[in-house]
């Protein structure tokens, strides 16, 4: 299968994965997705700060959407698995994370078990042989924020509430002395929250390749 590039300018990248499931695998599909949510730890989710959104969908095979009343209705043997999600950095060093983070490639297992030729995690090559062959093209692409990431975002909303409060405190008469120390304590707190942004991200283009045999639906 041919690729054809896709770049998107700024921090964050789009991916959208479909994979089959077959139908008697439905109800524990959805009971996984709760369960690996529920019970990943804090200290993980820290981890995937890079991670602006990410959201698994079941399709079922027999409900598939009609786009007109005239298109016949369908009934496939299995049901749609959707993975869509956006991120920053490279695709390499999205997938590189799934599967390094002992508790996330525990997630991945439960998550994708169900899903038709899944190699599991390890090893990485036929992992990511995986995502690249049902991962599908981005037609269109929203990103609120191109030039900033997950921890951009969040320094900034830390700044502006650091920001408010020093309005606050600096709003009534003082002399010179006294605002100057307040202002050097304000530039103190909140030069960790002073980034860089509207780099673009490293644009990179991945080739489709073909999955071999004992990986097809």
């Amino acid at each position: 299968m041919s690729l054809i590039p896709i770049h998107f300018a700024g921090k964050a990248n789009p991916l959208t994965v479909i994979t089959p499931v077959k139908r008697g695998w439905r109800r524990w599909l959805t009971i996984a997705i709760l369960f690996v949510f529920k019970h990943l730890p804090l200290g993980v989710v820290k981890q995937l700060a890079f991670i602006h959104f990410a959201r698994w969908i079941l399709v079922r095979g027999d409900k598939l959407p009609r786009l007109d009343p005239n298109q016949p209705e369908e009934n496939w043997p299995y049901d749609l698995y959707v993975f869509t999600t956006n991120f920053n950095g490279s695709w390499d060093q999205y997938i590189d994370a799934f599967g390094r983070i002992k508790s996330v490639s525990k997630g991945l297992n439960m998550l994708w078990y169900t899903s038709a030729g899944f190699p599991g995690p390890w090893p990485m090559r036929l992992f990511k042989r995986y995502i690249h062959y049902f991962e599908q093209q981005q037609e269109l692409y929203y990103n609120a924020y191109p030039g900033a990431t997950v921890r951009d975002i969040d320094a900034a909303l830390k700044l502006s509430t650091a920001f408010q409060e020093f309005l606050e405190q600096t709003e009534n008469d003082m002399d010179d002395e006294e605002f100057a120390r307040r202002h050097r304590q304000f530039v103190n707190e909140i030069a960790p929250f002073l980034g860089q942004s509207g780099q673009p991200a490293e644009q990179t283009a991945h080739a489709h390749r073909s999955l071999p045999q004992e990986f097809r639906p």
